[in-house]
C-alpha cells in the first residue's frame, strides 16, 4: 500500500485506510452516520408527526365550516372532528402495529422510512380533501404514518443508547412531538388558509430522503438477526414472559392517551369556542404553542426524574399531575387568558413527563427480536380505545354541557393508569434485554 496514494484517518474509534482523495467525502459519510446525528433526524421526524397530528384540531372549524358549505354549527364541527380525529387515531395504531412488526423483520430504517413518507403525503393531499369522507381516508393513511415514526424514532434511539442514559435521550426525543404543536400553533397564527397550511406541512416529506441518508440500522437489531433462534411472530406475546408486561404497558400507556388526546384535539376548539370572534384563531394558536411548549419541557424532564425516582414513581407523579390540573383547568370557571394559557402549560408538562417515562419503560420490558411490535401493541391497544373516546367527547359535548366537561370526564383514565402501576415492574437501571 503506498502511503501516497492512501491515507489512514480515524472514523468511530478505529483506524481505516481511504484513498487520499476520497478522504474528505470518507469524513462527511462518517460525520453524517454518527449518533448525534440520527438523534436529530429521529427527533425531526417525530416532530414531524406532531404537525401532522395536530395541525388538524386548530382548523377544525375552518375545515369544517368550508366543507360544509359556509358556516359549521357546533354539531357539525363536532362530527368533523371526532370523524377525521378517530380515523387519524385508529390509522394510528394499525399503521403502528404493521409497520412496528415490519421493523422487527426488515429493520428499523427501512420501517421508519416508510412512515415518514406515508405520513408526509398524508399532510400533503389533506390540502386537497373535497368531502368530510375523503378527508377522513386522508387521515387515516396519515395517521397510519404517524404513529409508525414516533414508535421507530423511540425504538431507535433505545437502542442507540442501550449503554447510555437511555431514560433521558427517550424522553426528549418522545417529546419532540408536542414541538409539531408548537409548529401547528405558529402557522395557525399566520396562516389564514387550511389548505395553504396543510402545504407547508407536507415539505416533511425532506425527511423521508434524510432518513435513507443518514440513518444507520441499529445494530441491536443485526445481531438479533444472527441469532439462529432469532423468530419474529407476534405469537411470541402470548408467552407467559412477555404477556404480563405487554398486558402492563398496554393499560399504561393507553390511559395516559385518553387524557392526551382528549385535551390536545379538543383544547383549541373550546379556547376558540369562549374566545371573542377577532381573536379566535389567535387564542387557538397559543393554546397549541402552550401545550407543546409544555409537553416538550416535560420531556426534558422526564429522563432526570424517572432515572432518580425511578419509572414507576416517575409516572406515577405524571398521572396525579395530569388528573388535578386537568380538574383545575377546566372546571374552574378561568376565562381565555395568561391565566388559562399557563395552566394548559404546566398541566401538559405532567403530560410530556408521562410520555417520556413510559417511552422509555415501555422499551426496557422486551428483548431485541420483538421490541418494535410488542412496543408497538402497548403504546397502541389503548389507542383503539382512544380514538373511542374521541368520538365520545364530540359526542358528549351536548349532553355533558360543553368540551372543558367531556375533557375531565376522560381525565378519569388516569386513575386507571395510577392502579395499573402497582402491578409494574421497575427497570431502572437494568439492561436493556438483548
Amino acid at each position: 500500500m503506498a502511503e501516497r496514494e492512501y491515507r489512514q484517518i480515524h472514523i468511530s474509534g478505529g483506524c481505516v485506510w481511504v484513498p487520499r482523495g476520497r478522504v474528505i467525502a470518507t469524513r462527511i459519510f462518517a460525520l453524517m452516520h454518527t449518533r448525534p446525528i440520527l438523534f436529530f433526524v429521529c427527533w425531526m421526524c417525530v416532530v414531524s408527526a406532531g404537525i401532522a397530528a395536530t395541525l388538524f384540531s386548530v382548523y377544525l372549524p375552518l375545515v369544517a365550516a368550508e366543507l360544509a358549505g359556509g358556516q359549521a354549527t357546533p354539531a357539525q364541527i363536532g362530527l368533523t372532528g371526532s370523524a377525521a380525529g378517530s380515523a387519524f387515531l385508529i390509522g394510528w395504531a394499525i399503521g403502528a402495529l404493521v409497520i412496528g412488526a415490519l421493523a422487527d423483520r426488515i429493520g428499523r430504517r427501512l420501517a421508519l422510512f416508510t412512515g415518514v413518507l406515508l405520513c408526509s403525503v398524508g399532510v400533503f393531499v389533506t390540502a386537497y380533501a373535497t368531502s368530510l369522507p375523503i378527508l377522513v381516508a386522508i387521515r387515516f393513511l396519515t395517521g397510519a404514518g404517524a404513529g409508525s415514526v414516533l414508535l421507530l424514532a423511540a425504538v431507535l434511539i433505545s437502542e442507540a443508547w442501550a449503554t447510555g442514559n437511555r431514560a433521558r435521550m427517550v424522553g426528549i426525543m418522545m417529546n419532540a412531538f408536542p414541538v409539531g404543536l408548537i409548529v401547528a400553533g405558529v402557522i395557525a397564527q399566520n396562516v389564514a388558509s387550511w389548505r395553504t397550511a396543510y402545504l407547508l406541512g407536507g415539505s416533511t416529506v425532506l425527511l423521508a430522503a434524510a432518513v435513507l441518508l443518514v440513518v444507520r440500522e441499529s445494530e441491536w437489531w443485526l445481531q438479533s438477526e444472527q441469532a439462529p433462534s432469532t423468530s419474529h411472530t407476534i405469537r411470541q406475546l402470548a408467552q407467559p414472559a412477555l404477556r404480563r408486561d405487554v398486558v402492563i404497558g398496554s393499560v399504561l400507556f393507553g390511559a395516559m392517551l385518553v387524557g392526551l388526546w382528549a385535551v390536545f384535539v379538543w383544547m383549541p376548539t373550546w379556547v376558540h369556542k369562549l374566545s371573542a370572534s377577532e381573536m379566535a384563531q389567535k387564542n387557538r394558536g397559543i393554546a397549541n404553542i402552550m401545550l407543546g411548549a409544555g409537553s416538550l419541557v416535560g420531556g426534558l424532564l422526564s429522563g432526570p426524574l424517572s432515572n432518580a425516582a425511578g419509572r414507576r414513581k416517575a409516572a406515577a407523579l405524571g398521572y396525579c399531575g395530569c388528573l388535578v390540573l386537568t380538574a383545575v383547568t377546566f372546571v374552574s370557571g378561568i376565562p381565555v387568558g395568561p391565566m388559562m394559557f399557563s395552566l394548559a402549560f404546566v398541566l401538559s408538562v405532567c403530560i410530556g413527563i408521562n410520555q417520556g417515562v413510559l417511552g422509555t419503560y415501555l422499551n426496557e420490558l422486551f428483548p431485541t427480536r420483538v421490541r418494535a411490535q410488542a412496543t408497538a401493541v402497548c403504546m397502541n391497544g389503548g389507542r383503539l380505545v382512544t380514538a373511542v373516546t374521541v368520538i365520545f367527547v364530540g359526542v358528549l359535548v351536548e349532553v355533558l354541557g360543553g368540551y372543558n366537561n367531556a375533557i375531565v370526564v376522560f381525565s378519569l383514565a388516569y386513575v386507571v393508569g395510577l392502579v395499573t402501576l402497582l402491578f409494574a415492574r421497575e427497570t431502572k437501571d437494568a439492561l436493556l434485554p438483548a
